[in-house]
């Protein structure tokens, strides 16, 4: 992942070598798909490194998504960099255009709360908002689910199959205890972010991850300090079968921002 040797692949390059979009099964391959989103990165300088063809009903059918994941990526607990409060007013108009009604449930509804945050023995005002309206879900799911299909994509070097397995769960800031993430790294001790030359991506996005290169990729990936996001993407039918007998014992009410899902994205198509 970023070899500082190896050259950049051009946009028509990759284009020409995607047998078919890296989320569906569309030969349609005429967008570049960057994942994490280009608007991720501090003045959209992102470093080379997974970038994917994709057809234009994945890439477009979900903007909103990634939108509201640049939006949320950026959210910090205590402000550390004010660059990211000018983006974040920028993406929201995205988020308002493709994902219309998210921001009223994240700030609409009296979820904008006062807290208090202790940092370094100090306490800290800060606002909490509870992100557990249906439609932010949605999109956030949908978000993991394109991470998952990117990771998968980007270790095993070819698309997953339709008949596959995703599981995702997505943390914001608060969210995600170190205990839950000591467990994660214990059981993936790859370490990977995107390189390019001296360019590194860091904290804005850097992900630990486990697989096999074959047909089973494990993940967790962090986009700065404020989205993280556990993905497992199979269509090894064995793998698939036991992972789903487990995933369907999870209570969703305990653990509501999980999720399990197909290659595909047919969350996107009209109902």
């Amino acid at each position: 992942m970023g070899d500082a040797k190896r050259r950049s692949l051009t946009r028509k390059e990759i284009l020409e070598a995607a047998s078919r979009c890296v989320y569906c099964l569309s030969a349609e391959v005429t967008e570049l798909e960057h994942m994490p989103p280009i608007g991720l990165f501090e003045n959209k300088d992102r470093p080379d490194g997974w970038a994917f063809g994709c057809c234009e009903r994945c890439n477009k059918g979900t903007r909103g998504a990634d939108a509201l994941a640049q939006f949320v990526a950026k959210m910090e607990v205590i402000t550390e960099d004010e660059w990211k409060v000018a983006s974040m007013l920028k993406v929201r108009a995205a988020v308002d255009k493709y994902a219309p009604g998210v921001m009223e449930e994240l700030f609409g509804r009296g979820q904008w709360n006062d807290t208090l945050v202790r940092r370094d023995g100090s306490l800290y005002r800060s606002k909490s908002v509870r992100a557990d309206g249906p439609l932010t879900k949605k999109n956030l799911d949908l978000f993991s689910a394109k991470a998952a299909m990117a990771a998968f994509r980007n270790f095993t070097g070819r698309p997953l199959e339709m008949q596959s397995l995703i599981y995702t769960e997505w943390f914001l800031n608060g969210g995600l205890s170190s205990q839950i993430f000591e467990n994660l790294v214990g059981i993936m001790p790859g370490f990977a972010q995107l390189t390019q030359g001296k360019k590194v991506s860091g904290k804005q996005f850097s992900l630990r991850y486990n697989t096999n290169r074959e047909d089973i990729v494990a993940a967790l990936l962090s986009f700065h300090d404020s989205l993280h996001i556990l993905v497992i993407a199979t269509d090894n039918p064995i793998f698939s079968e036991h992972l789903a007998e487990t995933f369907s014992k999870i209570p969703r009410m305990v653990q509501p921002t999980i999720n399990s899902t197909r290659a595909g994205l047919s969350e996107i198509d009209p109902m």
